[in-house]
């Protein structure tokens, strides 16, 4: 008896484990992107996707970032920065795209609208040791933060430079950060309004919580961009997408296709 209901429930899992395989490469159909699927609960692979390419993260790592920098007192949700859009750092031209009716960040509405000017000022409060222990923390693979200067501390902050991760390692520290983070705090908010109007907007899906980040970024000789999506539905499943050229919204774009498959409720925008 004991035994006939293990297997049924092995049978269940292993069929919506087919399920999300079958949803993902449904998304991913066509194109030279690679994604994964994790299990929130036990950080399980349900599904795997292309190849599992290393790369720059670009404001992807936003997220994790500012979790460690809230929980060591770096910075407060309140802090408020002005921006003016034309950030500039180490020589390379760095400018915010997000809308510039709203000039004055706190920390949920620079995640929303990824600020690369409020990240930077968060790069400026952080020390070199304490950005190596978070890097540590998210078990992100990086060049040694310890004896880095300002401007290479706000690079990799922007996960511009000096850090590189592949689709499963991003999906396990969103995973640690999803497991740590309230779940109506400030990330949470950031990450759900990044996807109902901010930049990881391409990955909504009407009548369902999405949580959501992109990043843009290029790797050293590299003339082209990557792009990055890295979100959730809480408690269900962490989805990583990479696309190899082009960006974060391409990225999302694909996410939404497999969200919109995965949850049968989900009607597209």
């Amino acid at each position: 008896m004991l035994l006939g209901v293990v297997l049924f429930f092995a049978s269940l899992i292993q069929a919506h484990a087919q399920e999300v395989e079958r949803a993902l490469f449904r998304a991913l159909q066509g194109t030279q992107g690679s994604a994964v699927v994790l299990d929130p609960r036990t950080g399980a692979v349900l599904a795997s996707a292309g190849k599992q390419r290393r790369g720059s993260p670009g404001s992807a790592i936003k997220p994790l970032l500012l979790e460690y920098a809230l929980e060591h007192g770096i910075v407060r949700p309140e802090m408020e920065v002005y921006c003016r859009r034309d950030l500039h750092v180490g020589g390379r031209a760095l400018p915010c795209t997000h809308p510039a009716d709203h000039p004055v960040f706190t920390a949920e509405s620079a995640l929303a609208e990824s600020c690369n000017t409020w990240f930077a000022e968060m790069a400026r409060r952080f020390s070199g040791p304490a950005l190596e222990e978070a890097f540590h923390e998210f078990h992100l693979q990086h060049a040694s933060m310890n004896l880095v200067n300002v401007e290479q501390r706000q690079l990799a902050v922007l996960g511009l430079d000096g850090v590189s991760v592949s689709p499963l390692e991003m999906g396990r520290a969103y995973r640690d950060l999803l497991s740590r983070m309230p779940r109506d705090g400030v990330i949470a908010r950031g990450l759900r309004d990044s996807v109902s109007y901010g930049m990881a907007d391409p990955a909504a899906v009407k009548g369902v919580d999405i949580l959501g980040k992109t990043g843009t970024a290029s790797d050293a000789g590299e003339a082209w961009t990557h792009g990055w999506f890295v979100g959730a539905i809480p408690g269900r499943y962490v989805l990583v997408v990479y696309v190899p050229h082009g960006d974060g919204g391409t990225a999302a774009r694909l996410a939404q296709k497999f969200f919109r498959d995965i949850t049968s409720e989900g009607q597209t925008r």
